[in-house]
């Protein structure tokens, strides 16, 4: 009986293993790519041991430093994009939450279809839509027509949030006169707080990750991380090290937000999983 259990221990680890190795393998491929002289980037046998170098990181941020730039761009349409989602998706959330709308399923499945939606869909209404009222190549336009991702997603996920609040602790201050608005505002988003920081997060990751609209709507000035990236795929060859150094610049922020505010991802993850 022992052996048997200390065997299927093993097998556990062994399974746990190979599925870390499936998912942190091309993440330390990538570094190592980035790290490594372009001469021996594919050499056969592959090298496993070699020279470190951050010629590929000095490119891309001192000299020229090409995507510096894009990098701050980045985090502007990124962070300009979670605060303007806030604002329309918390009190829709609310509503949909709380109120008896005619519609509702309709509503919320309107937004999984937009979620569902491949955004190359919307480029072109986009591109003719923002041109014609002259917001073409800025920073507003990309931040406005991210909402169409971040939004609805915000939307389901925070109402999932606000539907674990329990009704009587708003039914005992309407009771005590408080309106709609100062019950939500005083009460209900108070006790989510973690999941309105784990949405914005998500939301961070949508428009910081998204490459489709930058594409079309970015200028040379306002183009972002990832359209930057796409630079180095050129006629006369691609140059993996570049790439593999800006994927992983890429990679950084996000991973700083969520060590950061960790704690939240928890709290809001497992936010109404004990009830009673």
């Amino acid at each position: 009986m022992k052996s048997r259990t200390t065997f299927y221990t093993a097998l556990t680890y062994a399974a746990g293993l190979l599925f870390l190795a499936v998912f942190i393998g091309p993440i330390l491929w990538f570094l190592a790519l980035a790290i490594r002289s372009a001469e021996t980037a594919f050499e056969m046998p592959p090298q496993l041991t070699f020279e470190p170098t951050l010629d590929a990181f000095r490119h891309i941020l001192v000299d020229p430093g090409t995507n510096a730039p894009q990098l701050v761009n980045s985090l502007i349409v990124a962070i300009g994009a979670v605060l303007l989602n806030l604002p329309f998706s918390v009190p829709a959330a609310y509503a949909l939450s709380r109120f008896k709308l005619r519609g509702k399923k309709n509503i919320m499945l309107w937004y999984l279809g937009l979620l569902m939606a491949p955004p190359v869909a919307f480029l072109i209404p986009y591109f003719v839509l923002i041109t014609r009222v002259g917001l073409q190549g800025s920073y507003l336009s990309m931040v406005l027509v991210l909402q169409t991702l971040t939004i609805p997603f915000s939307v389901w996920l925070m109402k999932s949030f606000i539907d674990e609040v329990p009704a009587e602790l708003e039914e005992a201050a309407r009771v005590d006169g408080a309106r709609w608005h100062t019950i939500m505002w005083r009460i209900t988003l108070p006790i989510v707080r973690p999941g309105i920081i784990v949405t914005s997060m998500f939301a961070f990751v949508f428009a910081w990750n998204n490459a489709a609209f930058p594409l079309v709507l970015s200028s040379r000035s306002t183009a972002t991380l990832p359209i930057g990236t796409l630079g180095y795929f050129a006629t006369s060859g691609v140059t993996w090290n570049y790439i593999a150094a800006a994927a992983v610049l890429a990679m950084i922020p996000p991973m700083i937000i969520f060590l950061v505010f960790d704690r939240y991802v928890v709290r809001g993850l497992t936010f109404g999983s004990v009830k009673g």
